[in-house]
């Protein structure tokens, strides 16, 4: 009886972890993941981009552009902020300025 007991955590972790990455992160595709990042731009200014996943390969995000390196930095902490307290982000997937992304070819 004791060993059930200690095996059903491992149990129920397995059961949370369907749809998941392998390495277990969330991704912007799967539904209730807030998503946050940020985008290198080619002049030098930075893009903020921030949603929740749900469900489709390219959900509808807020993007900020034109953002000065502190602009950005302020505008990223305020949204991750916010993603701590908002019942919506059932998982959450953000990247700071230092790992920005490179802007989309247009």
């Amino acid at each position: 009886m004791t060993r059930l007991f200690l095996l059903a955590p491992f149990a129920l972790a397995a059961c949370q972890m369907d749809g998941a990455s392998p390495a277990g992160a969330p991704r912007m595709d799967q539904a209730g993941t807030c998503f946050l990042y940020v985008q290198d731009q080619p002049d030098g200014r930075f893009t903020v981009v921030s949603g929740v996943g749900d469900g489709s390969d390219a959900p509808e995000a807020m993007v900020t552009k034109g953002l000065d390196g502190a602009a950005a930095d302020a505008l990223w902490a305020k949204e991750r902020k916010t993603m701590d307290v908002n019942p919506e982000c059932l998982a959450i997937l953000a990247t700071d300025r230092a790992q920005a992304r490179p802007a989309p070819r247009s």
